[in-house]
């Protein structure tokens, strides 16, 4: 792993931090986050809801809402068509409270990952407009359905598609680049917005996730103030969502997020049934909440439903008002997650095998498939392989020839474009820079491992594939304070766009070392530099860094530090990123 020293302008963070009255530190980090106005600091830190772009913007914002109205007045049934992932479900179950608090006729549709796959299609189309269905709102799916948006027009339903997805349909931003997407009465889309924005506002707007452009349409639908509180009782869900679905926590989405992490974080009455389930079987009751405990405590028993089985219980989840069924729908959610663990750490163990097969030097991407792994898990266990391999990655199920593919990517290569390159091998696609789902046939494979590791060596060189660290700013531990802590946690949340900082410090003695978790995966020191010692822990580094380090040696570390409240004691702890033993 390469280190790199965040570049800074000394000057502008040292009149920030004057200007501002924050620490020197705090100012260097939001320097380098684009930050150095004052203005642009205190809006950083304290973000205010009265800033949230008006959901007119959208183009297809006023039709749509014409639409929805008219069919709540003349108690026309209106089907939420979500996606199966956590983006589409809190999407969904956004429009749901929404419709339902308006008074329409609503249910939701969200299709089997297994035997209907993603997206809309023509089977529940057709079902659903025998049953009477007139108007068909999607959520987290539909900008690339042309096929099914046709079909639902000569079905007799009206579509109103609202997603967040890449397309090649759209050729920019604006109503026109707009013109050639699907059929469908009308498209709500974070590209398809008013050619008069700021082009920052716009690029804003873009990073929007599924449920971020459902919680728009309920803005636009309610029309209300964004501080009103009918908007802010969604602020949960929103942040469940773009969380999840690893939208960039800038701007409108930092807005959303941040103030969604304090719905969440609190244990009062106002929270929804379904929030304090879920919260008790992650054990998160009396805790904060934070973007990296939505990440892995809370998102992962949402997605378990979609992934097993049917997305139905996670949805049914979030829309219940009554505590009790919330806890047995909670209570299943995290048993389907442990299986989905077990399932994960099986294939990961035979991926991972293949890979370690694999020579590195002439591989640009893995493609990997079996008919032994399940489809709504291989997504998870592309991430891991990128992680440890640091190369993009699609895994995929096979069945009857037909081979269904999640695939993740590195910084530096887009996989949507590696993909559309790849186009003519597939059945199908659709995704996003970094994350993708395919369909191929099975006698494609070869040729499509071929094209797509073609496609990333042709893109990166060798440098590209070398693992970058950042390190913001260099300390020493009399540099960490708790107030120091404090005035970080304001910075928050943390995630794409605005990462966690990242400190290094030099000659460190590692004063004791012993491997900790569920199967010793994490390494806990004790390190000391000048006099100070502080507790460190390296999350899954037990085994590598283990090797290489020993009590009395010392390093250089890459960490991040943070608070640790343990039994009404409060201490600073790091989380180690990095080490390099140090020579004598």
């Amino acid at each position: 792993m390469k280190w790199i020293l965040a570049d800074h302008d000394a000057d502008s963070a040292s009149r920030l931090a004057e200007e501002a009255s924050i620490h020197p530190l705090i100012a260097r980090l939001l320097v380098s986050r684009g930050v150095s106005a004052a203005a642009g600091a205190r809006s950083f830190l304290f973000p205010d809801r009265s800033s949230l772009t008006s959901p007119l913007v959208f183009t297809g914002m006023e039709a749509s809402v014409s639409r929805i109205r008219d069919a709540i007045n003349s108690r026309e049934q209106i089907v939420i068509y979500g996606d199966y992932d956590v983006d589409g479900v809190t999407g969904s179950a956004i429009l749901y409270h929404t419709l339902r608090e308006l008074g329409a006729s609503v249910r939701s549709y969200i299709p089997d990952r297994i035997t209907e796959g993603y997206g809309l299609n023509k089977t529940a189309l057709g079902s659903l407009a025998r049953s009477g269905v007139r108007l068909v709102i999607t959520v987290d799916c539909g900008i690339t359905a042309v096929d099914e948006a046709t079909a639902a027009r000569n079905l007799g339903l009206d579509l109103i598609i609202t997603d967040h997805h890449e397309s090649a349909l759209i050729k920019g931003s604006g109503g026109p680049a707009c013109a050639g997407l699907p059929a469908a009465f009308s498209v709500l889309h974070p590209a398809c917005l008013s050619p008069d924005l700021p082009a920052s506002t716009q690029e804003d707007l873009r990073n929007l996730t599924g449920a971020g452009v459902a919680f728009k349409l309920a803005q636009a639908l309610l029309g209300a103030d964004p501080a009103d509180p009918r908007i802010s009782q969604y602020l949960d869900l929103v942040t469940l969502g773009t969380v999840a679905d690893m939208g960039r926590l800038t701007g409108e989405n930092r807005v959303l997020v941040k103030q969604g992490l304090e719905r969440l974080s609190s244990d009062g009455p106002g929270l929804r049934p379904g929030i304090v389930a879920l919260k008790e079987v992650a054990n998160l009751v009396g805790r904060r909440v934070t973007a990296g405990t939505v990440g892995f405590g809370l998102a992962p028993r949402i997605n378990a439903s979609g992934r097993l089985d049917r997305a139905d219980t996670a949805f049914q989840l979030l829309t219940t008002s009554d505590l009790d069924e919330a806890r047995r729908l909670a209570e299943s959610l995290d048993e389907v997650n442990r299986q989905r663990q077990a399932m994960e750490e099986e294939i990961w163990t035979e991926a991972r095998e293949l890979c370690l097969q694999a020579n590195l030097r002439g591989t640009g991407a893995f493609v990997l498939a079996s008919e032994s792994w399940h489809p709504g898990v291989i997504g998870i266990v592309a991430s891991r392989i990128v992680d440890e391999f640091y190369r993009p990655t699609a895994l995929i199920s096979l069945k009857d020839g037909v081979g269904k593919g999640s695939a993740r990517s590195i910084p530096g290569f887009d996989l949507y474009g590696g993909l559309s390159r790849c186009s003519a091998l597939l059945k199908g696609f659709g995704g996003h820079k970094y994350a993708a789902g395919l369909t191929v046939a099975e006698d494609r494979i070869s040729e499509l491992r071929g094209c797509l590791s073609d496609a990333v060596l042709d893109s990166l060189d060798a440098e590209g594939f070398v693992r970058k660290l950042t390190v913001d700013v260099p300390v020493t531990f009399s540099d960490l304070t708790l107030d120091l802590l404090r005035d970080l946690e304001r910075m928050e949340p943390f995630g794409l766009g605005n990462p966690e900082p990242r400190f290094g410090a030099k000659h460190l003695e590692v004063q004791s070392l012993r491997s900790v978790g569920n199967g010793n995966r994490h390494l806990k020191m004790r390190l000391r530099q000048n006099g100070i010692s502080l507790d460190a822990i390296a999350y899954g580094k037990a085994e590598s860094m283990g090797e290489m380090l020993r009590n009395g040696c010392r390093i250089a570390a890459v960490f991040t530090p943070k608070i640790n409240a343990w039994n009404g004691s409060v201490c600073i702890q790091l989380e180690i990123k990095d080490v390099k033993v140090e020579k004598n």
